[in-house]
């Protein structure tokens, strides 16, 4: 709701110099805040949440405000300003950081079960062939990205930047069950173009593969040339998981292993006999990271606006090459067109029938439930 809790003034300019342009950037205050009042209420209207960020990144769109962080700081304060003076709804604006955690309760049975018919899910996933999560760099827009992964029941990790060891290892875990059940799995990537967000694709596909490949251990056979090419040259297209001391025949065809050493062959008997589980991997047959945003082919659609690349990162050199000195947030796209792209995303990549054969199932199992209620 809107409450106002002080005045503020609306008349006056706003003057900010940007050193690296040598020039002010000089705007009436009145106009500036009317804006964000305005984009405020457009994205309230359709029940979104906004981060500093998002409103800023719209201004710019619009041409309201410059791209520099000046302008950002200034902008933060105005906006503060506005909810403040009771011209912007606090509903509007969600600190993802500091969510109060109230005890669940109930006010009674029928209440209970009113609300497991609610909130009742079967797994949305289920038969289907490939288990999709899709991972995002940015908390910001985790409550945008959650109203199209929640309706298909797929999970979404938020790493906030590169992710954390702890993170990968559950989603190794994750991903380790579905392929013991025969799955494969998919990751769809949202994040920055910039080089840092671009190079956080390969960081998840290296490390998952490295646990998948029991790490260090599966390294140290696999580390000399000659272990590789004849890996490559094996012809082998299965991928499997393999407990060995079960089921050894699951192992990957191994009849080109008698080209290694001796030594080589014993190491590699060796660990399958002490029956890890091992996931050998040559394409992306089983496992993928896909980016599926921010893409050149969408920033080139949707004409978000750009940042300067950052020079300090370590992988600028070789963006420029590609990209030029330029970068692009995925918080620049609306909202919708969002949506879009991770609802396309998800629909190329899951069974359509077979979610909606699920989605009747838990329909009728909520039918259950509310004639259960009615004969309290």
């Amino acid at each position: 709701m809107k409450e106002k809790f002080r005045n503020i003034k609306l008349n006056g300019d706003i003057k900010i110099f940007m050193p690296e342009k040598q020039e002010y950037w000089i705007a009436d205050k009145r106009n500036v805040i009317e804006h964000m009042v305005s984009i405020c209420e457009e994205y309230f209207s359709q029940y979104y949440t906004l981060t500093l960020r998002q409103l800023y990144y719209q201004l710019v769109a619009r041409d309201i405000i410059p791209n520099h962080d000046k302008v950002y700081k200034k902008i933060g304060g105005l906006k503060d300003e506005a909810v403040y003076a009771g011209l912007i709804d606090w509903s509007v604006f969600q600190d993802r950081g500091r969510l109060p955690s109230t005890p669940y309760s109930e006010e009674g049975i029928e209440e209970a079960l009113q609300k497991t018919v609610d909130c009742y899910r079967l797994d949305r996933q289920r038969n289907q062939t490939a288990l999709i999560e899709v991972w995002t760099e940015k908390d910001a827009i985790s409550s945008i990205l959650k109203r199209i992964t929640n309706p298909y029941g797929i999970t979404l990790v938020v790493n906030k930047g590169y992710t954390s060891s702890t993170a990968i290892y559950g989603a190794y875990n994750r991903f380790i069950q579905e392929f013991e059940e025969g799955g494969k799995v998919k990751i769809l990537y949202f994040g920055d173009h910039d080089p840092s967000g671009l190079d956080m694709i390969r960081d998840i596909n290296t490390r998952l593969m490295f646990m998948f490949c029991n790490g260090s251990q599966f390294e140290e056979v696999f580390s000399d040339e000659d272990v590789l090419d004849w890996w490559h040259d094996s012809g082998s297209t299965i991928y499997d998981i393999a407990d060995i001391s079960e089921k050894y025949e699951c192992v990957a065809d191994f009849e080109h292993i008698d080209s290694l050493s001796e030594k080589k062959q014993n190491k590699m008997y060796s660990l399958l006999e002490e029956g890890r589980k091992m996931l050998f991997i040559q394409s992306k047959d089983l496992f993928e990271v896909v980016q599926v945003g921010l893409t050149m082919e969408q920033i080139q659609e949707y004409n978000p606006p750009s940042n300067p690349a950052k020079m300090t990162d370590p992988r600028m050199k070789d963006y420029i090459a590609e990209f030029g000195k330029v970068s692009w947030e995925v918080d620049a796209l609306k909202p919708k067109i969002m949506e879009a792209i991770v609802d396309e995303s998800i629909k190329a990549n899951i069974d359509m029938m077979k979610f909606q054969l699920t989605m009747e199932e838990e329909k009728a199992d909520k039918t259950k439930i509310k004639n259960i209620i009615k004969h309290l």
